[in-house]
């Protein structure tokens, strides 16, 4: 069994990354609707535009606050907010998508633009929609 130990931990190791990483399916389904719905405030690779959109890649906002991204796309956005230190005062409508696309965006956004990752689902979704 002593023997065995070392291959069995190596073996969890190399597990443990495939463990928190999104669906590639969700993934590319969350792509293809940020591209349509989202990119042209946000841009392509979520960089902001101008002082009215923020910058969706690497936000202090909702960087490891998957919570927060949601609330900001079902609930909307009105005032004055900060993003990475630079102060956005625009008015972001609540998305008019159904939730199962909420959550695949919602993904795309948390993995592909380096918020910390993770995958967020459409009970998460419906979740969001009680908060306040």
């Amino acid at each position: 069994m002593t023997a065995l130990r070392p291959i069995l931990l190596l073996l969890t190791a190399l597990s443990l990354p495939t463990a928190f990483a999104a669906d590639a399916t969700l993934m590319s389904k969350g792509q293809k609707i940020y591209e349509t719905n989202c990119a042209a405030c946000h841009g392509k690779k979520g960089e902001g535009r101008g002082v009215m959109f923020p910058p969706l890649f690497q936000s202090n906002y909702i960087n490891k606050k998957p919570q927060v991204l949601l609330q900001s796309m079902t609930k909307g956005i009105n005032g004055p907010i900060k993003v990475n230190g630079k102060p956005y005062n625009g008015f972001m409508p609540s998305t008019a998508i159904n939730d199962a696309d909420v959550a695949a965006v919602a993904t795309y956004i948390m993995n592909a633009f380096n918020n910390g990752g993770g995958t967020i689902t459409e009970a998460d979704v419906k979740k969001s929609h009680g908060k306040k």
